[in-house]
């Protein structure tokens, strides 16, 4: 799911929107809005909320690959992506300002960047079905091309999108692994006044006023298969999670946790939970704990690493060769080539399905060059076109377009 809007006042309803998606199978990727120039670091909604893991919040790069100067950069920026000159669909009547374009326009903002990592995250699915949760973000975030000083920072996040990197971490010979494990050790980590800005889940919704708690440190450490060959990646995800910061001062509840240690065959996962220290709350007496008790304390996490799969014997056989219709440069503006089955006819149709070209490829190099004219000689409009190629492998589909 693309959002690619952006303001500077925080929504429950777009937060609580973004949880449910992101626990039944669905990513959100947000823009972080256009404030660069001034109040860069304020948060844009509902861009903030990937902090949570509750998206992928992306700025614009621009064809230095630097951060473009008006890209709002936090709190909770993963990402950017190209956002400078972005040539785009656009309404061929005139705008309110008066500007008429010919069906594509270049522009500039967050809102263009955002799509990049929608697309990306769509690869990735389809690459690698299994991926859930906040996997996309993590893995977008890892193999982004890091600009700046190393690591991740404040104004560019982890980097530049590089999609094909992210491709690469999730190679089919990668096993991965999802799962859940409960709360196993549980450590006092102090006392001091919870003040929660909302109601939550479990007892959080009968706080209502300043509450004096022990905040209660919950770890544990979860062993590898021994199928998975090190080193690994680990991350926790939102989903099967029931902890959470451990901040005394919290807007609102999202679960929340975090990888503390990790080494070759295990990994040590820790959150928070709460237990109510006020004599003078009544309805704690009953159920001191929030949100729960430390027994439905959880974590969910994600394991992505090599494996020691058996091996596998098959046979194989060149793969046949598909006939191709194929035009470079697309888009074009002059002039286009198509390349297809030698000596096919050619049909050029616009988008409303009327012809306006004929010809042939070349007997010989299978090759067609059209220079953007109809079949009276007038240049076409800015647009879509389909070509159709007729030839013995039976007719061939491509899509071209062409730029003002």
């Amino acid at each position: 799911m693309n959002l690619s809007f952006a303001g500077g006042g925080p929504s429950r309803l777009e937060r609580l929107a973004m949880l449910y998606a992101i626990t039944h199978g669905c990513v959100v990727v947000a823009a972080a809005g256009n404030r660069g120039f001034r109040d860069g670091a304020l948060p844009q909604y509902p861009a903030a909320y990937a902090a949570d893991g509750l998206g992928i919040q992306v700025g614009a790069s621009d064809a230095w690959d630097r951060r473009a100067v008006w890209s709002s950069y936090g709190p909770g920026l993963d990402l950017l992506a190209p956002g400078v000159d972005i040539w785009s669909c656009w309404m061929t009547y005139t705008t309110p300002g008066g500007a008429v374009y010919p069906g594509y326009a270049k522009v500039s903002g967050t809102s263009f960047a955002a799509p990049f990592v929608t697309g990306a995250v769509g690869l990735l699915a389809a690459a690698r079905p299994e991926l859930m949760d906040t996997d996309f973000q993590h893995i977008l975030r890892e193999s982004a091309d890091d600009l700046g000083p190393p690591g991740p920072d404040a104004e560019t996040g982890w980097g530049r999108l590089d999609a094909a990197a992210a491709l690469r971490a999730v190679d089919p010979p990668l096993g991965i692994w999802h799962d859940e494990v409960a709360g196993a050790l549980f450590t006092s980590a102090g006392f001091d006044t919870l003040r929660l800005g909302e109601p939550g889940p479990g007892a959080l919704e009968r706080v209502t006023g300043p509450l004096r708690v022990e905040r209660i440190e919950v770890t544990a450490t979860v062993t590898l298969p021994d199928s998975f060959v090190p080193p690994v990646r680990v991350w926790p995800r939102v989903g099967g999670t029931f902890t959470t910061r451990g901040a005394f001062h919290m807007p609102y509840f999202t679960p929340w946790a975090e990888v503390v240690a990790q080494d070759d065959r295990s990994f040590t996962l820790r959150g928070y939970i709460f237990r109510a220290a006020d004599s003078a709350c009544a309805v704690c007496a009953e159920e001191p704990w929030l949100p729960l008790p430390p027994d439905q304390a959880r974590f969910g996490f994600t394991v992505l690493g090599p494996v020691d799969r058996a091996p596998t014997v098959g046979a194989s056989a060149p793969a046949p060769t598909t006939p191709r219709l194929a035009a470079l440069p697309n888009p074009f503006r002059s002039s286009t080539r198509i390349t297809g089955p030698a000596g096919g006819r050619v049909l050029i149709l616009d988008a409303a399905g009327r012809v306006v070209h004929r010809g042939a490829l070349d007997g010989t190099m299978g090759a067609l060059n059209w220079d953007g004219l109809d079949g009276l000689g007038r240049r076409v409009r800015p647009g879509l076109y389909f070509v159709r190629c007729d030839g013995p492998a039976g007719p061939l589909l491509a899509k071209v377009v062409r730029l003002e």
